[in-house]
């Protein structure tokens, strides 16, 4: 559940309808500011404790801190309507200035892009208030020596995003803990994660861009002391050099490029050389937009701004290789409603180097193929599996064959021993018939028995009064 706080109190929360706002959208993206804008009635109870620049906004989903910002501006309609729209932290960066200074190896300031970059942020530090300033955090981005760097009076953030954001290979991250607010600067922002983005599950769309606007296929490197390569071993002794297969595909297109910092010709021509081949490079980039599983299902890890993220879509040729990060995308953008989560949106990409456009429709075909002998690998132990199997229930069969056999023999001989028994029921039968015949005929004989019985027994009745007249007459 999303809540929204000011200055620790309550400004948004789902379950009291006095404290909600109108369409809370916030829209996060690396090394940028982020954004939240909101409305609110005109009857929200903390409608006027919402200051501009002073009032800290922070956006949580349950306990995890997504977002905090600050009020820049509020606007309000006909109908008293307000609009908030809000910067967050890093954007604190804008309201302090780098004075005119000198750093790099060239002066007696520190010479390192870490120990200049840590530099500024002190100094910003001592130009603004508690509540907007910054510890040192996690630093692992590549250290690199700095020949000369130079401020003057620009803004903290504009002088770090010219200088920094893009030249070295990392995110500025703020990162909160026990409560200190602390500036990382790091080559990985968020975390490798659990969730996969899957064709016809959660990805919504995808765009490929492929730039050729900066195309170089021959370079002039020129050194300190405007030092060249025609002396450089193993060089042709021209000033310049060229990729043969680029400028086939492209033509000439030239550039100068300085590197300030090498004043040996070989130190200069392997430079030159590492550089060229990046600049005939064309960049596609894919972008691909997603929604997080994790709203409908909880057991789901969520996903967030700067994860890295596997994605596979057959019908787009991406084939990301679990566990393999460097083929997973980067959650670059992270758009959230929390009136409305179902909405909520991920924006992913990944840049890819490469001579022809030939490689967008098997960015990764090397990475498949491993794949590839890696499924096989495991395919070919699952039927040697098979096999083993196979040839155990063949001995079980076997027995089970056995088993019918002689089940079809008992069964044979259980068929004898019903027919005898069906031919003793007959006889049975017979008797029962004889016997029934019989009884009839005892029947029979017990009626007659009973009628010679009256018969006599009425003649002896006679007899008797015979008998008893003749006594009389004597």
């Amino acid at each position: 559940m999303y809540k929204i706080f000011c200055d620790e109190r309550t400004l948004h929360d789902v379950r009291d309808e006095d404290y909600m706002l109108l369409s809370p959208k916030l829209a996060l993206e690396l090394n940028k500011t982020g954004n939240f804008d909101f409305g609110i009635l005109p009857s929200h109870p903390e409608i006027g404790r919402i200051k501009k620049l002073k009032s800290s906004i922070k956006v949580y989903d349950n306990d995890e801190l997504l977002y905090t910002g600050r009020p820049t501006t509020d606007e309000s309609d006909f109908y008293n309507l307000g609009q908030v729209s809000c910067e967050g932290e890093l954007a604190f960066l804008l309201d302090s200035i780098q004075r005119p200074h000198n750093y790099g190896s060239q002066t007696a300031e520190v010479s390192s892009n870490i120990e200049i970059f840590k530099k500024l942020i002190e100094e910003h530090n001592s130009q603004v208030e508690k509540e907007k300033q910054f510890e040192i955090g996690i630093i692992d981005i590549d250290s690199e020596i700095v020949t000369s760097l130079s401020t003057n009076y620009e803004k903290t953030w504009d002088f770090i995003n010219s200088n920094f954001i893009g030249k070295y290979d990392g995110y500025l991250r703020v990162r909160h803990k026990e409560g200190v607010r602390y500036l990382d600067y790091v080559k990985q922002y968020g975390k490798i994660s659990t969730q996969e983005i899957r064709f016809g599950e959660n990805l919504l769309d995808l765009k490929r861009y492929i730039k050729a606007n900066d195309i170089v296929t021959a370079i002039i490197p020129i050194g300190k002391n405007n030092v060249t390569i025609k002396n450089a071993n193993g060089h042709n002794g021209t000033d310049y050099i060229y990729d043969k297969d680029a400028v086939e595909l492209y033509g000439w297109i030239w550039k100068k490029v300085d590197f300030s910092d090498v004043n040996d010709p070989d130190t200069l021509f392997r430079r030159a050389s590492e550089h060229l081949k990046e600049s005939v490079n064309l960049a596609i980039t894919i972008e691909l937009t997603a929604a997080d599983l994790h709203l409908v299902d909880v057991d789901v890890g969520a996903i967030r701004l700067g994860d890295m993220v596997p994605c596979i879509s057959k019908r787009h040729g991406l084939l990301s290789t679990l566990g393999d990060v460097s083929t997973y995308f980067q959650v670059s953008k992270y758009e959230l409603n929390p009136d409305n989560p179902s909405s909520n949106k991920l924006t992913l990409g990944r840049t890819v180097s490469t001579l022809t456009a030939q490689v967008v429709k098997s960015v990764d075909a090397d990475k498949k193929v491993k794949n590839v002998e890696q499924i096989v690998d495991k395919t070919v132990g699952d039927v040697k599996q098979i096999k083993e199997d196979v040839e155990g229930i063949s001995e079980n069969v076997t027995e089970v064959k056995k088993d019918v056999n002689q089940t079809k023999e008992s069964i044979t001989t259980l068929d004898e021993k019903t027919q005898n028994l069906s031919d003793s029921v007959k006889e049975i039968e017979g008797y029962s018939e004889k016997i029934q015949s019989l009884e009839i005929g005892i029947d029979e004989l017990k009626t007659l028995i009973s009628e010679e019985q009256k018969v006599i027994q009425d003649i002896l009745m006679r007899l008797q009064v015979l008998e008893e007249g003749g006594a009389s007459n004597s």
